[in-house]
């Protein structure tokens, strides 16, 4: 059975390649990079050994934080022209990104071969020496940037802040001076020198210079956010508060400023204020212990003590050896008549700085130890400032609910993202539904489903089996699951349809688990809060049983072993039922049947990042995003970096 994109493979054989390489160039002006990414698709298609499409693709992809994604399309750019300085510049400002500094040093050196006096190379290569923490010589690369164009503004500001790392404050201060000197305009040159007249407390000047910034970009969050230290610093904490609620307004998922804000509202003695913020915090950083350590403090502070020894537990599972929250929860317990547990509490802290101060190298190796689990993840807070007028135009911040994509079911449709095969493309042409007959995934619990069958248009088909099907297909969108069970089960032997019946009853079977178990988990619900017992119930909450749904599909999959929308139920499935490695299978396995399956691709995503198997879902997600599914960039945003 032959398996394709619709859309791509119904396109003439002579695709105007310059035409798709120009919308990908519009897309890309417009910041729609999704968009631009589907028409440098086509291009490639079309003309496979272009290196541009390429290279532009990788820029795209870069826009959406798939860093990866963007260093393999850069690779391909070099491997079809080997002498392209740009792919090498951006190649190796991607794999800074990325943390591969050697690789970004390696792809530096090679562009400045080629081009010796870009200063754009220099700046690049000086800014990956900074992230070796290599300052004399990143200060180097800006001087040579300097010499090549002594009015770069941006090789003084970077300048600047490599002299801020080696302690010299003045000449970091004149080069900011000189950046702005160049580039009266240039807002991250203002903004910088703010930065630095902070750490040297001179707070007029830096109020001064962030008024001067936000007059020119008056929703940029990070001068909101400086703005407000220079206000603390100057004792005005109502201005410092406004100015936290501005970045919050322009960027709803900065922890670090929900954070700033807790601690000034507890500070005030305004602990309901304080406690909302700190489950924002939360809420955002689930596993940053600083968020309930001192939510813990403010619960021990409205004298909360069972609430307050629960975050300390957490920060104690986080980072076992995080001294202050052993010393913290020991105080509960003691307000909590807690004698032995306090006591047991003190006993870990003691050893823990025992062990510290015993020998200082000892903290290097304490700290050594958390590196396998991300230690970054744990202190860390979100704080992109990005104001939220570009976070709407990118899809990489948006808030949207992270699952899995859903199984495909056989329906009508005119939706333009969907695949199909020979015979339902062959249906579709002698049948006037109003649509296609395609594999799509299913949507027909989604207030927005469009259903193109009636009774009317049903009764019309003279084909007794797609009548059948169709009638299937009704009657699972108008939820009589037993009768829809019943057709496609009459259907399962038919050598055209069953295949298709087949897939579609699984969904149905599945469907029916769960909202079985809805209606039982809900009756318990019901029963426990009406009884009127002093009795301590706990409801037990039932799993739904997909076993006759994967039986279904087991059995379809034994007549259709090369089918990738069986393989994808399948591994959906065991999903549901987490057998994860076994969903991992099945997904791998639907690719190799369709290598365009974006969805399985997603999927295998998500599964591998709850497998902690980082490296391979970036991929997955890249590719998964490459081909349409643009919630893979949120997921990579989110989860990856």
């Amino acid at each position: 059975m032959f398996f394709l994109i619709v859309p791509l493979a119904e396109m003439s054989a002579q695709i105007n390649h310059r035409h798709y390489v120009l919308m990908g160039k519009i897309e890309l002006s417009k910041e729609n990079y999704t968009e631009a990414i589907k028409n440098f698709n086509i291009a490639i298609i079309a003309k496979p050994n272009d290196f541009e499409a390429y290279f532009l693709r990788g820029i795209a992809k870069y826009s959406l934080s798939d860093y990866s994604g963007a260093v393999d399309d850069f690779t391909r750019t070099l491997e079809i022209h080997p002498l392209y300085v740009r792919a090498y510049h951006y190649r190796g400002v991607a794999n800074d990104r990325l943390s591969n500094y050697a690789d970004a040093m390696s792809d530096f050196r090679h562009a400045i071969s080629l081009d010796p006096f870009s200063e754009d190379l220099h700046i690049a290569s000086g800014s990956t020496l900074m992230h070796l923490n290599n300052y004399p010589d990143a200060v180097a690369e800006f001087d040579t940037a300097l010499i090549i164009n002594p009015d770069n503004a941006n090789a003084y500001i970077s300048r600047g802040i490599a002299k801020r790392y080696l302690n010299d404050l003045d000449g970091s201060l004149s080069d900011m001076n000189s950046a702005v000197y160049n580039d009266f305009f240039n807002v991250e040159a203002i903004v910088r020198r703010g930065m630095i007249e902070l750490e040297r407390d001179e707070y007029q000047a830096a109020m001064d210079d962030f008024n001067a910034a936000l007059r020119m970009d008056k929703d940029n969050p990070l001068i909101y956010f400086n703005r407000a230290v220079a206000y603390l610093n100057l004792g005005d904490t109502t201005a410092a508060l406004k100015d936290y609620e501005k970045v919050n307004q322009l960027d709803q998922r900065n922890a670090l400023t929900y954070f700033n804000r807790a601690i000034i509202y507890s500070m005030l003695e305004e602990y309901d204020f304080a406690l909302a913020l700190y489950n924002k915090v939360i809420e955002i950083n689930p596993q940053n212990i600083y968020g309930y350590f001192n939510r813990g403090i403010l619960f021990y502070r409205m004298k909360d003590w069972d609430a307050a020894e629960a975050d300390f537990t957490k920060v104690i599972e986080l980072f076992p050896d995080f001294i202050d929250a052993w010393i913290n929860r020991a105080v509960v317990k003691y307000e909590k008549d807690d004698i032995r547990g306090a006591e047991q509490d003190q006993w870990h802290a003691k050893q823990i700085m025992a062990y510290v101060n015993e020998d200082k190298a000892n903290i290097d190796s304490l700290y050594a130890q958390y590196s396998k689990m991300d230690y970054n993840k744990i202190i860390s807070f979100e704080s992109d400032f990005v104001d939220g007028n570009r976070q709407k135009s990118l899809i990489q911040f948006s808030d949207i609910n992270i699952k899995p994509r859903g199984s495909f079911i056989v329906n009508i449709s005119d939706s333009e993202n969907y695949y199909i095969d020979a015979t339902l493309s062959q249906l579709s042409q002698n049948t006037n539904l109003g649509g296609k007959i395609i594999y799509i995934v299913n949507d027909i619990f989604n207030e927005n489903h469009k259903s193109f069958l009636n009774d009317s248009i049903i009764e019309s088909i003279d084909n007794p089996s797609l009548k059948k099907f169709l009638n299937g297909v009704y009657n699972f969108e108008i939820f009589n699951y037993q009768r829809s069970e019943n057709l496609f089960t009459e259907l399962l032997d038919d050598p055209v349809f069953g295949v298709y019946a087949g897939i579609n009853l699984s969904v149905v079977q599945n469907a029916k688990a769960e909202l079985v178990v809805t209606d039982k988990n809900y009756e318990n619900t019901i029963y426990i809060t009406q009884k009127r017992t002093n009795e301590s119930f706990t409801p037990t909450q039932e799993k739904p049983d997909y076993q006759q749904s994967l039986t279904t599909i087991t059995t379809v999959w034994a007549k259709n072993k090369r089918n990738p929308y069986v393989w994808y139920n399948m591994g959906n499935i065991h999903l549901q039922m987490q057998e994860f490695q076994k969903a991992i299978d099945d997904y791998t396995m639907a690719i190799k049947y369709e290598p365009s399956l974006g969805e399985a691709y997603y999927n295998r995503a998500l599964t591998e990042l709850y497998l902690n198997k980082k490296s391979q879902a970036i991929k997955d997600l890249s590719k998964a995003g490459e081909l349409g599914i643009p919630e893979a960039y949120v997921v990579m945003k989110r989860f990856t970096e």
